[in-house]
């Protein structure tokens, strides 16, 4: 059997299922009947040669082989779905976007503008250091900012490189008298220094840690938190340094109090990327390409 020879209606069949590990919801999805389903499943096996699925309660567990089909439907129809039907607006207009936590203030301006523009609501999602490729193909993310080249490429996302930057030393005056005739720092001065360290994810799940741990080194940390607002006021009031991206600090309203220092070295510097998908409705077009503007004013 080759694909020609096959009934569509059986992918369609197996994409669904693939989706929502379930009979009955795939069976409501596509208006079938829960025994529809289990026959076209049966004729799938047959026809693939495989079991496809085994069953843990209510849920549908793909096998190994079921999962790499997903990998390859999901983009397909994805694809199909917007060039022959396009992105289906409901009424209500949502844009979600994921970004790291040092783009929040750079990005809240254009995002604010942009979503009175278009009269939509803007859902910050918060960056997480894994592949994002669901969420975008499924539609429950627009477009997802990314630090690091780990995002999974398929036809169905655009995918982009926006921009380098490069990281720098911030600090106050408890720790002005130690830095005053520095000019600059490497990886092996930041483990002589107390830290805040201000992201989502572990240290040791952080680049620049991990690259630390690498050359024997490791920066003590002085103050966790998630919210780059809580840097300033933290390097002012104690003897702390914060590692962050060029943008964050040029782009900070208030810098009085605060110094810098740029960090040495290859390691210092760090990429932003965009994926979204590659067809979507032309008011999230035009929001896409207002951040790659903005962005690229500062990503180089």
């Amino acid at each position: 059997m080759n694909l020609l020879q096959m009934d569509m209606n059986l992918l369609k069949v197996l994409y669904v299922l693939l989706e929502t590990s379930s009979t009955g919801k795939t069976a409501q999805k596509l208006a079938l009947s829960p025994s529809a389903v289990s026959h076209a499943l049966m004729r799938l096996r047959d026809a693939l040669n495989d079991p496809l699925f085994r069953r843990e309660g209510n849920r549908q567990i793909p096998t190994p082989y079921a999962q790499a089909l997903r990998d390859k439907l999901a983009p397909v129809f994805v694809s199909l779905n917007e060039e022959l039907f396009g992105d289906k607006e409901n009424g209500s207009r949502c844009f979600r976007v994921v970004l790291p936590p040092a783009l929040n203030a750079l990005l809240t301006p254009v995002l604010a503008e942009k979503g009175h523009l278009h009269q939509a609501v803007i859902e910050r999602l918060p960056f997480a250091r894994r592949p994002w490729r669901d969420e975008l193909l499924d539609s429950s993310v627009d477009l997802v900012l990314a630090i690091g080249d780990h995002q999974k490429q398929v036809s169905a996302l655009h995918y982009e490189r926006v921009g380098t930057t490069r990281l720098i030393a911030v600090y106050g005056a408890p720790l002005r008298s130690r830095l005053e005739n520095a000019t600059a720092l490497n990886f092996a001065d930041l483990q002589h220094y107390q830290h805040i360290y201000c992201l989502p994810w572990t240290k040791e799940n952080n680049e620049l840690d991990r690259q630390q741990a690498r050359a024997g080194f490791e920066r003590p940390l002085a103050f966790v938190c998630h919210d780059y607002s809580q840097l300033a006021p933290a390097v002012q009031s104690a003897p702390l340094m914060a590692i962050v991206p060029r943008p964050w600090y040029e782009n900070l309203s208030d810098k009085r109090g605060l110094f810098v220092l740029p960090l040495a070295g290859e390691q210092a510097e760090g990429a932003i990327f965009m994926q979204y998908r590659a067809s979507t409705v032309e008011w999230k077009r035009r929001l896409i390409d207002a951040i790659r503007r903005k962005l690229k004013t500062y990503y180089r």
